[in-house]
């Protein structure tokens, strides 16, 4: 038996992986977003710090995931504007230091991707945003430990959740559907059985 299929198995012809709680490895995930700005350009940007559990069910359809995001780590590269999105005008951390995504439920999709209908709560807004992923694999690192890796992205409008600052101005006016485009690479680790 390889290395591989000790720590994965099949589901619906793809490799998925062994049941168990898998904590996020923050140093090796990506939040990763693109907003729309001015009609023509997109501003990119991340945040830097955040947590969360997957949890892999036996049956791999009613696995979880509960992540939890500091905003007062955003980073565009750019101080004025993270402070300007910090404030109350847009993220108002001080209020809401903290936006979290909890999905239970996991549908497989086609090439190998599975679909999350997950809550994402920004603010005190919280709306159903589905989260499209693929499994990229799992080893045993240096240190003994199963570490998994996946990819996710979502689309979404900050219509939704309230954050209308300037946003006539950065559409031209225009009926923006899908306007934030989230992208997640990460890492998560195994944790002993309780």
């Amino acid at each position: 038996m390889t290395l591989d299929q000790k720590i994965t198995r099949p589901f619906s012809g793809v490799a998925i992986p062994a049941p168990g709680a898998y904590e996020l490895d923050p140093p090796h995930t990506f939040i990763t977003f693109s907003v729309q700005h001015m009609v023509v350009g997109r501003v990119r940007g991340r945040f830097n710090s955040c947590s969360g559990t997957i949890t892999v069910a036996e049956d791999p359809t009613k696995s979880s995931l509960d992540v939890s995001v500091d905003t007062e780590s955003i980073d565009t590269q750019n101080e004025m504007r993270d402070e300007d999105l910090r404030s109350p005008r847009f993220l108002d951390v001080r209020a809401f230091p903290v936006m979290t995504y909890r999905a239970t439920g996991v549908t497989p999709d086609l090439d190998s991707r599975w679909t999350l209908a997950g809550d994402l709560t920004v603010r005190d807004v919280t709306r159903t945003v589905p989260l499209s992923g693929t499994f990229q694999g799992a080893i045993l690192d240096p240190f003994g430990k199963t570490r998994l890796a996946f990819h996710a992205s979502a689309a979404l409008s900050r219509k939704e959740f309230g954050l209308t600052t300037e946003l006539d101005r950065e559409s031209g006016g225009l009926l923006l559907g899908k306007d934030i485009i989230i992208e997640i690479n990460a890492e998560a680790i195994k944790q002993a059985e309780p």
